[in-house]
C-alpha cells in the first residue's frame, strides 16, 4: 500500500510537471532564464554597480605608489679621465649641463596623492554612472518583451496546429465509422462498390493529411523549445494560451527610455563640465632622493604640498559641447512624439480589427451550427442510402472549411491580443 501511494505521489508529480511544461507560461518562464542575451545584459548590470565602487576609489581614496629610479649623467675626457661621473666637471669634458643632471640621480620613494573637494565631480561620475545602468535595464526589459512576443506567438501557431490534429482526428473517426455503414450497404446492393471505395479514398487522404499536420506540429513545438532554450522534449499536448489583455500603464516604456536618454545627455553634459571645475590635490612622498652617491645614506627624507589646478580658457569647447547637448534632446523629443502618434495609431487600429474579428466568429459559429444540423441530416440518410457519397463528402468539405476558418479566426484572435500586450506597454 505504501509503495502504491509513493508510485501514486510520483505520478502526480510527474503529470503536473508535464502539464506545466505544456503551458504558455513555462515556456515564457524557461525563455526569461535560458536567453544569453539577458543573461549577459543582467551582469553588464552587476559591472555597471561594481563601477561605482571604482569612481570612488579613482577620485576620493588615497592613490599609493613607489617609484624608483637611478640615473647616471657620465662625462668624458675629464681631467684626463676618458669616463667620469662628477658634478664638478672641467671646462673642456663632455656631458650634460651639470645644472641640469647634478650628475646623476638616485630615487626610491613612496608617493601619496588625494583629489580634495571634489564630491561635485564624483557625484556627477556616479550619476552618470547610474543612467548608464539604467539604460541596461531598460534594454534588459525591452529584449524580454520581444522574448514574450516571439515565444507567445510560436506557442499560439503550435496551438492551432495542434487543434487541426484534434478536428482532423475527429474527422477521421467519423468518416471510418460512415466507411463501416456503407460497407454494409454496399453489401446490401443499396449503395455501390464505388461509393466504398470512393470514401475510403477520402479516408486515406485525410491519414496523409493527419500525419502532415503531425509533422508540422511537431517541428513547431520543437521551435518553441529552442526559442525558449530548453532541451527537447516529448510533448503530448499544449494547454489553452491565457492571454489576458494588459492595463495601460501609468508610463510607457517608450516615455520611460525617452527621460533616460534625455538624462544621459545631461549626465554626459556634466561630466564634461567636470575639467571645468578647480581642482585641489594633496601630495607627499618619502624616501631616498640624491643626485651623487657621496653620503646618499643621508639622503632620505619626505615631502608635501597642495597643488591647484584652475581651467581659465579653452576656446569655447564647453559652450560648444552644450550646444551640441541642445540638439540632441531636440532630435530626442522628435523621436517621443512620433512614438506617442504611432502607439495610439496601432492601439486603435488593433481595437478595430478585434472588434470585427468578433464580429465574424459570431457569424461563423452560427453557420456552423446550422452545418452540423446538415451534416447530421446527411448522416440519418446515408445509413438510409438516400444521399450519395460524393454529396456526403462535400458537405463533410464544406463543414470542415468553415471550422478552419473559425480556427484560424481564433489564431489571429490571439495573435492580435499578443500584439496588443506587446504594444501596450
Amino acid at each position: 500500500m505504501k509503495q502504491f501511494a509513493c508510485w501514486l505521489l510520483f505520478s502526480i508529480v510527474m503529470f503536473s510537471s508535464k502539464a506545466q511544461e505544456a503551458s504558455l507560461d513555462y515556456f515564457i518562464s524557461e525563455a526569461k532564464m535560458n536567453l544569453p542575451v539577458l543573461k549577459e545584459n543582467y551582469n553588464l548590470q552587476k559591472i555597471g554597480e561594481i563601477q561605482n565602487d571604482i569612481i570612488v576609489a579613482q577620485n576620493k581614496a588615497f592613490q599609493v605608489n613607489a617609484t624608483s629610479e637611478v640615473q647616471v649623467a657620465p662625462y668624458f675626457n675629464n681631467n684626463g679621465r676618458f669616463i667620469d661621473v662628477t658634478t664638478t666637471p672641467s671646462p673642456r669634458a663632455y656631458g650634460y649641463d651639470v645644472g641640469i643632471t647634478n650628475g646623476g640621480l638616485y630615487s626610491a620613494q613612496l608617493n601619496v596623492t588625494k583629489n580634495l573637494f571634489n564630491q561635485k565631480i564624483v557625484d556627477n561620475l556616479l550619476f552618470q554612472n547610474k543612467v548608464q545602468n539604467n539604460t541596461l535595464s531598460l534594454s534588459a526589459e525591452d529584449i524580454e518583451h520581444n522574448l514574450i512576443k516571439n515565444v507567445t506567438d510560436a506557442f499560439i501557431m503550435a496551438y492551432q496546429l495542434q487543434l487541426q490534429k484534434d478536428f482532423t482526428i475527429d474527422i477521421l473517426k467519423d468518416l471510418e465509422n460512415r466507411l463501416k455503414v456503407v460497407e454494409l450497404l454496399v453489401k446490401r446492393a443499396v449503395l455501390m462498390e464505388s461509393d466504398y471505395l470512393l470514401l475510403q479514398l477520402d479516408i486515406d487522404s485525410k491519414k496523409l493529411e493527419l500525419q502532415q499536420i503531425r509533422n508540422n506540429l511537431k517541428t513547431a513545438i520543437n521551435q518553441l523549445y529552442s526559442l525558449s532554450g530548453i532541451p527537447l522534449a516529448e510533448t503530448d499536448s499544449l494547454s489553452v494560451p491565457e492571454l489576458m489583455t494588459t492595463d495601460t500603464p501609468i508610463t510607457n516604456f517608450y516615455q520611460r527610455k525617452f527621460e533616460n536618454d534625455s538624462l544621459q545627455v545631461a549626465a554626459d553634459q556634466k561630466v564634461f563640465e567636470n575639467q571645468y571645475k578647480p581642482q585641489l590635490s594633496l601630495y607627499g612622498n618619502t624616501g631616498l632622493n640624491a643626485v651623487e652617491l657621496t653620503n646618499i645614506d643621508r639622503r632620505i627624507g619626505l615631502s608635501a604640498g597642495l597643488r591647484l589646478t584652475v581651467p581659465i580658457y579653452d576656446g569655447k569647447q564647453r559652450k560648444y559641447n552644450a550646444q551640441q547637448n541642445e540638439i540632441k534632446k531636440e532630435n530626442l523629443e522628435f523621436y517621443k512624439e512620433n512614438a506617442a502618434v504611432q502607439l495610439e495609431n496601432n492601439l486603435k487600429s488593433i481595437e478595430a480589427q478585434l472588434t470585427a474579428l468578433e464580429e465574424n466568429m459570431q457569424a461563423i459559429e452560427e453557420q456552423l451550427q446550422k452545418q452540423q444540423n446538415v451534416l447530421e441530416i446527411y448522416k440519418g440518410k446515408l445509413v438510409q442510402g438516400l444521399v450519395s457519397i460524393v454529396d456526403y463528402l462535400n458537405v463533410i468539405q464544406t463543414y470542415k472549411l468553415n471550422v478552419q476558418t473559425k480556427l484560424q479566426m481564433q489564431t489571429n484572435r490571439w495573435l492580435l491580443q499578443s500584439q496588443y500586450n506587446f504594444i501596450n506597454w
